[in-house]
């Protein structure tokens, strides 16, 4: 076995001193780039996401494997690497917990979830004004833009985060698409909010991201 797939091994079974540890060694000997290091992670991460999705994972390890892949990025980084690598992204989503809810594990999860499967993500963070998302939808021109909440307050935000993203002028020549995700969402909230889709589910949510993309 390589020491990429070793290190994809390791990812994948949350060994987090092997992971890091050949990490370094790659880098310092040069026996891989940088970009096949995170793109061995990556795959790793993926198949974390698969085990999660078969039950084999609790939430905990998911969570886990993204906080390891943050860490061996933080090793990579300074050579200029970024995630994306030399790839084009799936797409790109913007990415944020709505304003009233500060509830991050869920759309942490999400964020991991998606760059494992190849999507740009810019994460706003939690408790995020409607007015922000806007903003930020004007800068970046996702596909897609993601709206967390754990709380019912969290509708009324969401909701008013779909309205403005839909009224906003300069968006309507790059209009995204809105998913709503979060334990209070189902098909209901999401037809209340006027969004295009909505999950519970991290691993669902990247699959319908995927076919939203495809579609546009």
């Amino acid at each position: 076995m390589g020491k990429l797939e070793e290190l994809k091994a390791a990812l994948v079974e949350l060994d987090e001193e092997r992971t890091l540890c050949l990490t370094r060694e790659l880098l310092e000997t040069g026996e891989a780039s940088a970009s096949a290091i995170l793109d061995s992670s990556q795959q790793a991460l993926r198949v974390v996401g698969e085990r999660y999705e078969r039950q084999e994972y609790y939430l905990s390890a998911l969570i886990m494997a993204g906080e390891l892949f943050k860490e061996v990025l933080d090793l990579v980084q300074p050579l200029g690497v970024k995630v994306a690598q030399n790839k084009r992204p799936v797409g790109t989503v913007l990415l944020g917990t709505v304003a009233g809810d500060i509830h991050d594990i869920g759309k942490s999860m999400f964020a991991t979830a998606l760059r494992a499967a190849g999507f740009a993500v810019v994460d706003l963070g939690v408790d995020v004004p409607p007015e922000q998302f806007v903003d930020e939808a004007r800068r970046v021109k996702p596909a897609i833009v993601g709206l967390s909440g754990l709380i019912w307050s969290a509708v009324e935000s969401m909701r008013k985060t779909v309205e403005l993203l839909r009224a906003d002028r300069s968006l309507l020549a790059h209009r995204p698409l809105v998913v709503l995700g979060g334990s209070v969402v189902d098909g209901k909230i999401c037809q209340y909010c006027g969004a295009d889709s909505w999950s519970t589910d991290a691993m669902e949510g990247v699959r319908i991201c995927e076919r939203l993309v495809g579609r546009k």
